[in-house]
C-alpha cells in the first residue's frame, strides 16, 4: 500500500477535500466508449467501438447510453428512466470534465471507509486541472511508482447529459481489487460560480456540498423550439457568461435582475422526483419545463481539445474505477 501525504482543495471554495491512498494499480478491459465531440455538436455519439470503425460503419446509428442501462436496481429511489433520458438530453451540449486513466478512460473515484465511491465531474477544465495538478505536485516527493501513477492520469471531456444520468442511475463500479462498490457522482462548479451564487442567494445554500449554480434572467427568453410552443429560458453555469450573452443580444438594453438556482434541485424537479415548491429546494417553476442549458464557449473549446487528443481510448468508462482513498 502506498500512502500519499494529504493534499486538499477546500470544498468551501471548490467543495472538495481529497486524501489519496493507493493500493494496487491493475486496470481492466474497456467496454464503454463515448465520443464527446459528437455530443457537443449534437450528433449521435458512438459507443463501444474504435473511432475508425465507428465512423466507417455506424455513424449516427447509436445513441448515448440510456438511463436504464446506467441505473442501479439495488437503489431504493424510483426513477422514471424514460423521463430521465428526455430531460438529461437537454444538457447534451454542455461539456463536463473528469480525471481518468489516459490508457483506459477509467475514472479516478474516492473510495471511503463506508464502501461508497464518489466520482467527480467538473463544469470547468480549470477545476479539473487544479485537482490533477495538486495530485501530481504531491506525487513528485514520492517514489517512482507513485509519480508514474499520476503521470498516467489525464483530463477527459464528456457531456453533462451523461453526468446527470450517472448521478441518478448510480451504477456500481469495480475497483482494482475486483470488488464492486456503490457510487455517487458529484458535479463540481467553478469557484467563481459559487462566489457569484453566494452573493445572489444569501441563504447559504451554495456553501453546501454538491450545489451547482444555474444563472438566468426572467426577462431573457428564447423562441419556442416548435411552432406554437412556449418560449424557453436559457440558463448558464457562469454569471458572467449570462451577462455577456444578454449584452450581445440586447446591446442597448439594461441588464435585468439575475437569478440563481441549484442544478441538482432543478433537475430533480425536471424528472418528477421533487417539486420546485418543495421546502428547501433551490429551483424555480418558471424554468423547470422551459430550461435551455448553454455552455461556456471556453469549455467547449477545451472539450474539443480533450476529444482530439484521446485517440481510441474511451472518454469515460463506466462500471469500473481506479479507487483512491479519501476522508471528509
Amino acid at each position: 500500500i502506498i500512502i500519499f501525504t494529504p493534499y486538499t482543495l477546500d470544498r468551501s471554495k471548490m467543495m472538495m477535500c481529497i486524501t489519496v491512498i493507493i493500493t494496487t494499480i491493475q486496470l481492466f478491459v474497456q467496454f464503454d466508449k463515448i465520443n464527446a465531440l459528437s455530443l457537443l455538436k449534437n450528433e449521435r455519439p458512438t459507443i463501444g467501438l474504435g473511432r475508425r470503425e465507428s465512423i466507417k460503419n455506424i455513424v449516427g446509428t447509436l445513441v448515448l447510453p440510456t438511463a436504464a442501462s446506467l441505473y442501479n436496481p439495488n437503489k431504493s429511489h424510483a426513477v422514471d428512466v424514460n423521463l430521465l433520458d428526455i430531460q438529461a438530453k437537454k444538457f447534451r451540449k454542455v461539456p463536463v470534465f473528469a480525471i481518468v486513466d489516459e490508457k483506459t478512460g477509467t475514472p479516478f473515484m474516492i473510495l471511503r471507509n463506508t464502501g461508497l465511491a464518489t466520482a467527480y465531474f467538473f463544469t470547468s477544465y480549470d477545476g479539473a486541472k487544479l485537482v490533477l495538478d495538486d495530485a501530481r505536485r504531491d506525487a513528485k516527493e514520492k517514489d517512482l511508482q507513485t509519480r508514474e501513477f499520476w503521470e498516467g492520469a489525464k483530463i477527459s471531456a464528456t457531456s453533462m447529459e451523461f453526468a446527470l444520468k450517472l448521478s441518478k442511475g448510480r451504477p456500481r463500479a469495480k475497483a482494482q481489487n475486483g470488488v464492486k462498490y456503490e457510487t455517487l457522482y458529484d458535479i463540481i462548479p467553478s469557484l467563481k460560480a459559487l462566489e457569484d451564487a453566494g452573493r445572489l442567494d444569501k441563504s447559504g445554500i451554495f456553501s453546501e456540498q454538491g450545489r451547482v449554480p444555474l444563472f438566468y434572467m426572467k426577462e431573457f427568453e428564447l423562441m419556442p423550439e416548435v411552432d406554437g410552443g412556449e418560449k424557453r429560458i436559457p440558463v448558464f453555469f457562469e454569471r458572467d457568461q449570462l451577462v455577456a450573452e444578454w449584452k450581445k443580444r440586447y446591446p442597448d438594453g439594461e441588464v435585468p435582475s439575475i437569478r440563481v438556482v441549484d442544478l441538482v434541485d432543478t433537475f430533480t424537479a425536471m424528472i418528477g422526483m421533487g417539486s420546485a415548491t418543495s421546502r428547501g429546494a433551490s429551483t424555480d417553476e418558471l424554468i423547470v419545463n422551459k430550461i435551455v442549458p448553454l455552455a461556456f464557449s471556453e469549455s467547449k473549446v477545451k472539450a474539443i481539445e480533450c476529444e482530439k487528443g484521446r485517440g481510441d481510448v474511451p472518454a469515460y468508462k463506466t462500471g469500473e474505477m481506479i479507487a483512491v482513498g479519501g476522508k471528509e
